[in-house]
């Protein structure tokens, strides 16, 4: 009996300390690998860029629209959020103005949730779902926004899967920087294959960041970017140390490129690629098709359907 109790302790142990996760059988017969792009604030690029990457794939992806940033320079306008839906992109609810909802009284959270809803709607936008500013949520926050969306998307970089709150979706960054690598994303995304999870990732602004060397002139925020020999083309945002900023609209700069801004006439010689998040899109896609060709890629909305998450 002794030996009996010390081994189902060993075994407890064993698991409690094991980092494989321990999953209720019956959750994982219900559950798909499931991939989820989500734009946040409804930057243009979402349509400037990512919606071509996506629908030469075959693909959709979501789109958090902040109402009060609608029709204003650099954010997407209302005719562009119409073109993402007709291209089967989910338009999601993103507040107002962009709070934290956390610091607001539960009047003032009523307002941003019901009018950012109600605005979209008013521009023939279908609207079931929403995403936290800054990923930021709380109780009261969750209760009221259950009286207008269906889910709501946070972050805590963790998976989903049936059984999971629709209120406390979890989400992790695709954005790249020094710390933050397409190998960490890869990673995820095979973990969820792996553990039959639904991997929902979040990014903003569609941008890429350049080295250059022998600079001429000053580029034009808004102005066109030609690469060549490359052939490759972007909108200009803004200098910094040494380095553009720009948005990637088309090809891929290669170092040896000369950079010209074609209003502007300033000129560079492209030196090293920082970053580039429209290749990085390209890249993380494939990914998905070359290695888990029974992954889906889905919207939030048919994400919550698939796994049955009410």
């Amino acid at each position: 009996m002794n030996r009996f109790i010390f081994c189902v302790s060993i075994l407890f142990l064993i698991s409690s300390c094991s980092t494989v996760p321990v999953t209720d059988p019956a959750v994982m017969a219900n559950s798909k690998p499931l991939v989820t792009f989500v734009f946040d604030d409804g930057y243009e690029t979402d349509y400037t860029v990512a919606k071509d990457i996506f629908s030469a794939r075959g693909e959709a992806a979501s789109t958090a629209v902040v109402t009060g940033w609608v029709n204003t320079k650099d954010y997407l306008s209302v005719s562009q959020l119409a073109g993402l839906q007709e291209a089967g992109w989910e338009i999601m609810g993103h507040t107002v103005s962009h709070p934290n909802l956390r610091d607001l009284s539960e009047n003032q959270l009523e307002s941003e949730l019901s009018q950012s809803k109600a605005a979209l709607e008013g521009w023939g936008l279908h609207v079931r779902n929403m995403v936290y500013p800054y990923n930021k949520s709380n109780e009261t926050v969750r209760r009221i926004t259950a009286k207008y969306y269906r889910a709501g998307r946070a972050g805590q970089k963790m998976l989903n899967s049936t059984g999971s709150d629709p209120y406390d979706l979890k989400s992790s960054s695709c954005e790249l920087s020094f710390w933050h690598k397409m190998s960490d994303i890869k990673s995820r995304i095979d973990r969820a294959y792996a553990e039959k999870k639904w991997l929902v990732l979040y990014q903003h602004l569609i941008d890429a960041k350049i080295r250059i060397s022998d600079k001429s002139g000053a580029f034009v925020p808004g102005e066109g970017l030609s690469f060549m020999p490359s052939g490759a083309a972007g909108k200009y945002i803004e200098d910094g140390w040494w380095s553009i900023q720009f948005v990637p609209l088309s090809g891929t700069p290669q170092p040896g490129d000369t950079v010209t801004g074609l209003s502007s006439g300033a000129s560079g010689k492209l030196w090293e690629v920082y970053y580039n998040e429209r290749e990085a899109l390209i890249e993380m896609i494939e990914y998905v098709h070359k290695n888990y060709p029974d992954m889906q890629i889905v919207t939030i909305d048919k994400g919550l359907d698939l796994l049955e998450i009410r």
